[in-house]
C-alpha cells in the first residue's frame, strides 16, 4: 500500500535533491536512502568533502595514467611528457627514500622520481607489501 504525500495542497520535495517526492510516509523528508545518506553526509562534514573530492579525483587520475603506461609496456618516461598527460606530481599515496632514490606510490603503482624522469614504474600487490614490512596476517588483529 502507498500514500500520496501532499502537505496542505503542496507536494513534498526531497530536502536533498529537491524532487518531488510522488509516494510514501506524509512525514517523509528525503526521495531515497541515497538523499538521506548525501544530505547527513553534507551537514556532517561541510568544509572538509570539497577537498577529500578533489584529492580522490586527482589521485585516481594519477593512477590511471600509471596503469595504462604499465598496459602498454612504459616503465619509464619524461616528467613534461607525464604532466602532459595529466599527472599531478604533487599527490601520490605514499613515499619512501631509499639512499639517493625518492620512490612514491600511487594506491599499488610503485615508481621512483629523479628530476628529469618517472622510472621503475611497477606494480606491487599487498602480499608483497606485507612482507616488505614483515606483517603476518595475526599483526593486523
Amino acid at each position: 500500500m502507498t500514500y500520496r504525500i501532499e502537505n496542505m495542497g503542496h507536494p513534498v520535495r526531497c530536502r536533498n535533491c529537491g524532487e518531488i517526492i510522488p509516494f510514501g510516509r506524509v512525514d517523509k523528508k528525503y526521495c531515497s536512502t541515497v538523499c538521506k545518506n548525501r544530505w547527513h553526509n553534507r551537514r556532517n562534514v561541510p568544509d572538509a568533502r570539497p577537498v577529500i573530492r578533489r584529492v580522490m579525483r586527482i589521485l585516481e587520475r594519477n593512477h590511471s595514467i600509471l596503469d595504462k603506461l604499465l598496459k602498454l609496456g612504459i616503465r619509464s618516461l619524461d616528467r613534461f611528457t607525464l604532466m602532459g598527460l595529466g599527472f599531478n606530481l604533487e599527490y601520490s599515496t605514499s613515499y619512501k627514500k631509499t639512499g639517493i632514490h625518492h620512490e612514491y606510490a600511487c594506491y599499488d603503482i610503485r615508481y621512483e622520481l629523479t628530476p628529469t624522469k618517472i622510472k621503475k614504474i611497477v606494480r606491487k600487490c599487498l602480499q608483497e607489501d606485507a612482507a616488505d614490512e614483515n606483517l603476518s596476517g595475526e599483526d593486523y588483529f
